[in-house]
């Protein structure tokens, strides 16, 4: 996975029992729940993210932003584009039906609609924010945005004043690293995005670029957690191949929870040619990696309800031929089941789902329309 051309192409794409989903099995009946209609309770966010509930029931937003005129450079793709930074990423609060700005003034580099800032947003034991400022790349190309640029591709901890505590530079990682370098098609290219934080502080961070999970300490020290490799898919009739050949999909992990068994559970986005039911959930313990769910086609986040059970965003279903796939929010029963919360093809592009104090599932859509992003509250009646 490299490349801020294949960055925008993933974005627009994404998009009971625990014990019962390790071993769910191949793609499942998908049944609708008798839910409400959603609600758009938040609007005009600049490329909203991930999402998390905090303190007093308030629901935190990573906004990524959209650039700025601080610096620009051409990125190192064949195909290069221009990307340009500034510090209109921010961090949102939306408390007792209002939206109000709690941090901003945050790195943020677009190309285009495409933005690269603040990805996801958590809170540490002791109440401060966790924040991943996303990137795509390397450290050699982050350096040509300026040195006010070297916190994209980091882990950010902060007050919710905004002071900045610390932060773990996970481009460099990627770059020194590579974890992924024995895999075809790898390139050093960092793009931090879903976290969860640690219980002794510290989080573990999806590397989406890079194909990693990576752990953080609370002392800011990066190590590679897990690996999820490419695998071999059948090459799509477009590429023109000889009949049976075979390319490899990139992993592409996304958004990452914990789950109530302790367990950590990465949305496997999967990368092209994004095969339909390819895409997983992965249950990831004690550095070893294993299936939790599948039958998706695209996975972009993973959350948990009161009752413990998995809420995926994600897609299922061939992926249309214009390559947007049509996210929705299901909930996978501890039967495995997967029930539909919303119909297919009401969300735009969604990329964070969290579940609040009320039982309802909120989702951002609009990520890639600056100043447009919404908040859709989903009430589910089961």
């Amino acid at each position: 996975m490299s490349g801020v051309r294949i960055g925008r192409r993933l974005l627009a794409a994404a998009t009971g029992g625990v014990a019962a989903l390790a071993v769910t099995a191949g793609p499942v009946t998908a049944a609708r729940a008798d839910g409400g209609a959603p609600e758009v309770v938040a609007k005009g966010l600049d490329s909203p993210r991930g999402i998390s509930f905090g303190p007093g029931g308030a629901l935190y937003i990573a906004e990524s932003g959209h650039g700025g005129k601080v610096k620009c450079a051409m990125t190192p793709a064949k195909k290069a584009e221009k990307m340009c930074f500034g510090l209109t990423g921010r961090i949102s609060v939306l408390k007792d039906g209002k939206t109000s700005v709690l941090v901003d003034g945050l790195p943020s580099a677009a190309s285009g609609p495409f933005a690269l800032g603040p990805h996801d947003v958590a809170f540490t034991p002791k109440g401060d924010l966790l924040v991943t400022i996303g990137f795509s790349g390397d450290t050699a190309f982050r350096a040509k945005l300026g040195p006010k640029a070297r916190t994209l591709g980091t882990l950010l901890t902060l007050s919710t004043k905004g002071r900045r505590l610390s932060f773990a530079d996970l481009a460099a990682h990627e770059t020194r690293h590579n974890p992924d370098r024995k895999d075809k098609g790898s390139a050093v290219d960092s793009y931090p995005f879903g976290l969860a934080p640690l219980p002794g502080g510290g989080a573990l961070v999806t590397d989406t670029g890079g194909n990693s999970v990576l752990r953080v300490d609370r002392k800011g020290r990066v190590s590679t957690e897990a690996v999820l490799h490419a695998r071999s898919v059948a090459a799509p009739p477009a590429l023109k191949m000889p009949k049976g050949s075979k390319i490899p999909m990139q992993s592409v992990p996304m958004g990452i929870a914990k789950g109530p068994d302790g367990a950590y559970y990465v949305a496997e986005h999967g990368g092209f040619p994004n095969p339909e039911g390819a895409a997983r959930v992965l249950r990831l313990k004690d550095g070893k990696v294993t299936t939790a769910a599948r039958g998706f086609t695209t996975v972009a986040d993973v959350t948990f309800d009161a009752k413990g059970r998995l809420i995926v965003l994600g897609s299922a279903g061939p992926l249309p031929a214009n390559g947007m796939s049509k996210t929705t929010v299901y909930r996978v029963e501890g039967d495995g089941t997967r029930t539909e919360l919303l119909k297919p093809g009401t969300l735009t592009t969604p990329l964070g789902v969290a579940v609040g104090p009320d039982g309802a599932v909120y989702v951002a859509d609009k990520a890639m329309a600056p100043g447009k992003g919404e908040i859709l509250r989903i009430p589910v009646s089961e």
